[in-house]
C-alpha cells in the first residue's frame, strides 16, 4: 500500500515486500540421535579395496566441486590415505620376508633329524643305545628332535653338546663340532623367523590404526557436508559415491537365460 505521497501527483511510495520465506521444510520424524555420531565408516564389512576404491573418488568430488570448502578435510584425509597406503605396503613387504624366514626355519627343522641322528649312531657304536652316556646326550631320545616345539630345540642341543663335550675323549671332536654347528645353524634361523613373526605382529596393529584414522577422516567429512548442508541429504551424492562402498551383487530383475520348458504335446480324441 502506499505509505506517502499523493497518488495524484504520481508521487506515492510503497514499502518494499515483506520477504518471503521460500525453502520449504520436508516432514520427517523423529530418530534415534545417537544414530548420527556413529561412525559408518567403521562397518566390518567394508572391505580395505572398497575403502581404498571409494576415497580417492570422494578426494576428487571434494576438490573439483567445492575446494575452498573443503580445503582441511581435503589435507587431513589425503594425509590419512597416505599413512594406510604406507601401511599396507610395508606390510606387504614383511610378509614377503616373514614367509622367506619361515620356510628357512622350517627346511632346517625338517633336516635336523636326520643330522643328530648321525651323531647318535657314533655315541651307540661307542656306548650302546641303553648306555648312561647315551642317556645323557639324548635324555629325551632321538624323537625329540622332530617332536619337540621350536623353542624346545635349543635346549635339546645344548643338552647333546654338553653329552659329547664330556665325552669327546673317547668320540672325538668332530661329534662336539657337528653338535655346535647344528645349534648355531638353528639359532641362525629360529631368531629371524621369530623376529619377524613379531614384526608382523605389530604391523598389523599399524594398518588397523592407520584404517582407524581413515574412517575417522571420512567420517568427518560427512558431518562437514552435513553441517553446511543442512536439510539437503542430496548433497551426498555430490561428494560421496556411497555404492563403492557396498559389494556389488547381480541384479536380482536381470533377464533369465533358462530355457523355458517345452509345452506338453496335445493328444486328439
Amino acid at each position: 500500500m502506499a505509505h506517502w505521497g499523493h497518488f495524484h501527483w504520481g508521487a506515492a511510495r510503497y514499502d518494499a515486500p515483506d520477504a518471503i520465506i521460500t525453502t520449504k521444510i520436508k516432514p520427517t520424524h523423529m530418530r534415534d540421535l545417537h544414530v548420527y555420531l556413529t561412525n559408518p565408516f567403521d562397518d566390518p564389512n567394508i572391505s580395505m579395496a572398497e575403502l581404498l576404491a571409494f576415497t580417492p573418488d570422494h578426494l576428487q568430488r571434494m576438490s573439483s566441486t567445492n575446494p575452498a570448502l573443503f580445503a582441511a578435510r581435503i589435507t587431513a584425509t589425503t594425509t590419512a590415505l597416505t599413512g594406510v597406503s604406507g601401511a599396507f605396503t610395508d606390510d606387504e613387504t614383511k610378509l614377503a620376508l616373514r614367509k622367506a624366514r619361515i620356510q628357512s626355519k622350517n627346511d632346517f627343522r625338517a633336516a635336523l633329524p636326520t643330522a643328530v641322528g648321525k651323531i647318535a649312531l657314533a655315541v651307540e657304536a661307542k656306548y650302546g643305545e641303553g648306555s648312561a652316556e647315551f642317556v645323557e646326550c639324548f635324555p629325551h631320545g632321538r624323537k625329540a628332535f622332530s617332536s619337540s616345539t621350536d623353542d624346545e630345540v635349543v635346549n635339546n642341543l645344548q643338552t647333546l653338546i654338553t653329552g659329547v663335550t664330556a665325552l669327546q675323549p673317547q668320540l672325538g671332536a668332530q661329534s662336539v663340532t657337528d653338535a655346535t654347528a647344528l645349534l648355531t645353524g638353528w639359532s641362525a634361523v629360529f631368531t629371524p623367523s621369530a623376529t619377524t613373526t613379531g614384526a608382523k605382529t605389530t604391523t598389523q596393529a599399524a594398518k588397523a590404526t592407520a584404517r582407524g584414522t581413515l574412517q575417522l577422516e571420512l567420517f568427518k567429512n560427512l558431518l562437514t557436508i552435513a553441517l553446511n548442508f543442512p536439510r539437503q541429504p542430496e548433497q551426498v551424492d555430490v561428494y560421496m559415491q556411497q555404492s563403492l562402498l557396498q559389494p556389488h551383487t547381480p541384479s536380482a530383475t536381470a533377464p533369465s537365460t533358462t530355457t523355458p520348458p517345452a509345452p506338453a504335446p496335445t493328444t486328439t480324441k
